[in-house]
């Protein structure tokens, strides 16, 4: 999925990597919670990113429920997940993740069988990572698939579709089109996608909560870019930032 399009390459490289970091540091950073959905163990998102963010204490995520508690019970300085859900939690979005100049992507329909899921989808079980919670995420699905009475079926990892089409639990599946080539490279299975007309899902997007913390999270994740990992350009081209201040910060980092 490249709603971590700005981290993947540093994801590739990090695998196994840690750095700790005493309690008391940690308390004197912003701390910066993480949700994404992607093909991609929590902990292994947690573990690069806090090696390159070292600056923010990151706490990384896998499933919903475990970070909208912690919107309630630790409210972080800022967070970083799809659009959708900083919308529908009333977060603005400080910067936002591109990918090829846009900051959404395509989401397709994939079924597995003979013969391609055609017709109407009224009453069909549609499998979706749950990236909004229960209500949300069907709200989402109703909304996107144009079908009031469509039903879904929530996984917590985006591996678990795949599982749903293997034992035909689910008539298909809602996914980034990015996305079909890895789940046609892990199974024998044919195959098929069904285009969702007008069905775009905004990409990951990082909010600030608390003001005071706005500046030096931006210069946080904007250092991804000094890394021998990221450079300027493609960090500028696929994290693009709505903020007057962190252009001024850029162009100290691109001298």
């Amino acid at each position: 999925m490249r709603a971590l399009v700005l981290f993947a390459g540093l994801l590739a490289g990090l695998v196994g990597v840690t750095r700790s970091v005493s309690d008391a540091a940690a308390a004197d950073k912003p701390t910066l919670n993480v949700f994404l959905p992607v093909d991609v163990k929590s902990s292994v998102i947690e573990k690069a990113l806090q090696t390159h963010l070292p600056g923010l204490n990151v706490v990384v995520f896998g499933r919903f429920r475990d970070f909208e508690s912690a919107l309630t019970a630790h409210r972080p300085d800022a967070v970083l997940a799809l659009e959708p859900l900083l919308a529908a939690q009333h977060i603005s979005p400080t910067m936002r993740g591109y990918a090829e100049g846009h900051d959404s992507e395509k989401y397709v329909l994939l079924s597995a069988g003979s013969a391609p899921l055609e017709g109407s989808l009224s009453g069909k079980t549609i499998g979706v990572v749950d990236f909004l919670g229960r209500n949300d995420t069907q709200t989402f699905m109703a909304a996107a698939l144009k079908t009031p009475d469509i039903r879904s079926k929530l996984v917590t990892k985006q591996e678990d579709l795949l599982s749903l089409l293997t034992f035909s639990a689910a008539d298909a599946v809602l996914i980034p089109s990015a996305a079909v080539k890895t789940f046609a490279e892990r199974s024998r299975l044919t195959f098929h996608v069904r285009e969702v007309p007008g069905l775009q899902v905004g990409l990951a997007a990082v909010g600030v909560l608390r003001p005071e913390a706005r500046t030096q999270v931006i210069r946080a994740i904007e250092a991804l870019s000094t890394t021998n990992v990221l450079n300027v350009r493609r960090a500028r081209e696929k994290f693009g930032v709505r903020d007057g201040a962190l252009d001024r910060v850029d162009q100290v980092v691109d001298q």
